[in-house]
């Protein structure tokens, strides 16, 4: 089983298909231009580079699924998601926040195996969403509470505008997970749960590289 999350897109396009950088006069969506010409402030959270992971609850026990039908995680990490999320204390801690309703909360998966490990190679779970089996996604608000509660590391976020986190992007901040690593990019959240008339969530990400000449990799 897959967890499905959607693709989180960045907000402009490009001139042409052979540009590396974007070009913000390029609005991808209809949502885009109005919050950047608006200046609404957004969560804005930091893009972790590891693996995605789905801990899904679904009423009875707990399950790991990857981003596709073909994802596999290695046997080091799988056996951490096991060894932490897979025994019956933390089932019964999140039945009790949960009960018989299914859940899925979103994270990503970070150890030696999985590119950069931010100082956790034996592997973490950062959590950054929980989905109703509804399809709708939890507020901000609760979402960090409930990471408390499960004791789960919970990306630093700030509200910015768009404008607001292009602007800090570019000045290739250091990751507030591990300041030894350079920030990949930021991931920006509507102020309020907001989905479009086609169902999509209004979310999406700013990186480093496509702002910024000459960075072929943000940890450069």
């Amino acid at each position: 089983m897959a967890h499905n999350y959607q693709k989180i897109s960045a907000p402009f396009g490009r001139t042409t298909p052979k540009d590396r950088l974007v070009d913000p006069s390029i609005f991808a969506k209809p949502w885009v231009q109005l919050f950047y010409d608006s200046g609404i402030k957004m969560y804005a959270s930091e893009k972790i580079d590891g693996t995605s992971v789905g801990i899904f609850w679904d009423g009875e026990r707990i399950s790991f699924v990857g981003h596709t039908e073909k994802s596999e995680f290695c046997p080091r990490y799988l056996e951490y998601l096991k060894t932490n999320f897979g025994t019956s204390e933390f089932e019964s801690v999140i039945e009790e926040l949960f009960g018989d309703k299914q859940i899925k909360i979103y994270g990503e998966g970070i150890s030696k195996d999985y590119n950069v490990h931010y100082g956790y190679p034996e592997g973490n779970f950062i959590m950054y969403d929980i989905q109703n089996e509804n399809g709708t996604f939890y507020n901000r608000v609760v979402v960090k509470e409930i990471a408390k509660k499960l004791n789960l590391i919970y990306p630093w976020e700030e509200m910015m505008s768009l404008k607001e986190a292009i602007d800090y992007i570019k000045t290739r901040p250091v990751s507030k997970l591990n300041p030894e690593n350079k920030m990949e990019g930021l991931v920006l959240r509507a102020p309020l749960e907001l989905y479009t008339n086609h169902g999509d969530r209004i979310i999406c990400k700013v990186k480093v590289k496509d702002f910024v000449e000459g960075v072929k990799d943000y940890r450069e």
